[in-house]
């Protein structure tokens, strides 16, 4: 220490240990001697748990018996539930034939009319140009030196006529015959045809009626047996319209 340290003053005076202590290293080692023989001294162990003997569970066997001795109402109760709500009954198909199933006659869908048919489509206008009429005929009529005799009236014949679409599978004419007279007006029979390819009436639909039905079976049967010529198509369908004539007019009963 030099002279300058030496005189300067301090506020608290400290001990000059030259040596070091071994009280220290005692206390470590009493420390832990103790915590040694703590752990010897508290050292525990778990507890055995103690056996148990387990029992078989009580079986109970459910049977129906006569015997009312034996008979215990909750397990009628037990049965009977478990009878009710077995599987195996709702899962059984029950076969019941209805009395007389075979002897019901079969009978198509489509013979049964739920919807008036769709008529068949339009066949495209036609414009027919008239023949040009004499001039000289047009002067003679205003003569009044000649008179023109009223023509007769020419009897009306029953017409069939065909749409576009049937009328090029028409093999030759055929003339419908009425099986009835009728003393009414009538209009003409309209039906809805399908031909197959065989040239077969596949389907046939009254379109619109006459106003006699005797007339309208005849066009029905009419159509029905009428052949045309084969094609590849399917079913073509068109129109068939049957215009009665003066032969299905009855002759009026003599007074």
């Amino acid at each position: 220490m030099n002279d300058t340290e030496a005189e300067t003053p301090v506020i608290f005076t400290w001990a000059d240990r030259e040596g070091s202590s071994w009280w220290l290293v005692a206390f470590i080692f009493i420390s832990f001697l103790l915590h040694s023989a703590a752990f010897f001294l508290f050292q525990g162990k778990d507890p055995v748990p103690p056996r148990t003997v387990r029992t078989a569970p009580m079986v109970q066997i459910l049977a129906a018996s006569a015997d009312p001795s034996q008979r215990n109402p909750e397990a009628d109760a037990l049965l009977q539930w478990i009878a009710l709500h077995d599987p195996a009954l709702v899962a059984k198909v029950q076969a019941v034939e209805p009395p007389g199933l075979l002897d019901i006659r079969y009978r198509p869908s489509f013979r049964k009319i739920r919807t008036q048919p769709l008529g068949a489509p339009p066949d495209p206008p036609v414009i027919q140009i008239p023949p040009a009429r004499d001039p000289l005929a047009m002067i003679r009529s205003l003569s009044q030196s000649e008179r023109i005799a009223p023509a007769a009236p020419q009897p009306q014949a029953t017409r069939v006529e065909f749409s576009a679409a049937l009328q090029l599978r028409v093999k030759e004419p055929r003339a419908i015959t009425a099986t009835a007279k009728t003393a009414a007006t009538v209009q003409a029979t309209v039906v809805l045809a399908g031909v197959n390819a065989d040239g077969e009436t596949r389907f046939a639909f009254l379109q619109q009626a006459s106003g006699d039905a005797a007339l309208d079976r005849d066009a029905l049967a009419f159509v029905r047996t009428r052949n045309f010529s084969k094609t590849g198509d399917s079913v073509v369908w068109g129109t068939v319209t049957i215009m009665w004539g003066d032969d299905i007019i009855a002759p009026a009963a003599p007074r």
